[in-house]
Formats: C-alpha cells, structure tokens, sequence
C-alpha cells in the first residue's frame, strides 16, 4: 500500500510538471529578454521622470505653450558648477514662489524641470538634472509640507539651454531648476 501511495504520488508530480509545460533554456532565455526589454520600453513610457530616455523624450516635448493655464518659473534657480546643493538665493528665490500659494491655500501642482550646462556627458548631465529637481522637491517637502503627490521632479539634463554654453556666464545660466505651477 505504501509503495502504490509512493507511485501514485511520484505519477501525479510528472502529469503535473508535464502539464505546467517545460521550456528549453534557449526558450527561456529569449522569453526574459523579451520581458526585459518590454518592461524597459513600459517604464520609459510610464516612468519619465526615472530614465534618461525617458526624461529627454519628456524634455523634447516641452514648449512654453506645454502648460496651458500654469505659471512657469524659469531662471531664479541656480546651482554652482556640479552641484545640486541649495545655495540661499536659490531658497529665496523657492519661497518666493512658494509662499503666496501656501498662504492662499490653493490646490497646486508642481513640476521641478532640473537643468544642466553641456559641460560633462550627457548621462551625467542627466543625473545632475535630477538630483537639482530632487533638491528643490525636498525643501518644499520639508519647509512647506508640500505633499509628495503633488509633485513631478524630472531632468531635462543638458537639452534645454537658455544661456551659450560656449561662455561661461551662460552655463551658469543653464544650471538651474524650473518651476512650472498648476493650479
């Protein structure tokens, strides 16, 4: 009895392994590269704050036009060369922004748009971007408990100038955050 017992549940283990199917390792490698590659393609669609290609894609489509109904604050941000610490003008001009909406107690929004010069490779422009809008979103989380949701910190990186790069007051300009306000 035992030895059938035995049997019976050896037999039922390969019905169901052969049942759930078996694949081959070439076949579950391209299976993962697949996945891989899908997953890649999704988060650069859904995700564009996280991923350089993301980003840029996002940064390519930004006009002035982009936010109907929003106030953009552009320039009053800056960072020093490769840095994305807040230096006290830079706070001030945050505040400046930030305090009237606070005070009025509005429904808002807030996208951080981090910059960078041209100066370095384009990847780490990119981190530099984000790590600028990241800064910027912490202070208004810790100063003015702006919620988390009601923020986007992304990096348009080194693709939106507004000052020449050739020159050095013009990469100054370069390296800053922008500010776009929906309310």
């Amino acid at each position: 009895m035992k030895h059938a017992l035995m049997a019976t549940v050896a037999f039922l283990g390969i019905v169901m392994l052969g049942a759930a199917g078996c694949s081959t390792k070439a076949h579950v490698q391209t299976e993962s590269v697949m996945v891989e590659e899908m997953a890649s393609f999704e988060q650069a669609e859904l995700e564009p704050c996280t991923t350089l290609e993301g980003s840029l894609l996002r940064a390519g489509q930004l006009t002035n036009s982009s936010f109907s109904g929003a106030t953009q604050y552009d320039g009053a941000i800056r960072f020093e060369f490769d840095s994305s610490a807040l230096s006290a003008d830079a706070k001030a001009a945050i505040d400046a922004v930030v305090v009237p909406l606070v005070q009025t107690n509005t429904d808002f929004f807030v996208e951080l748009q981090g910059h960078a010069d041209e100066f370095g490779e384009e990847a780490y422009n990119f981190q530099l971007g984000l790590a600028r809008a990241r800064a910027v979103m912490g202070y208004l989380y810790q100063e003015y408990d702006v919620p988390l949701q009601r923020m986007n910190g992304f990096s348009c990186g080194e693709i939106k100038p507004v000052g020449d790069n050739s020159l050095s007051a013009g990469r100054a300009e370069n390296r800053r955050v922008t500010i776009v306000v929906v309310e």
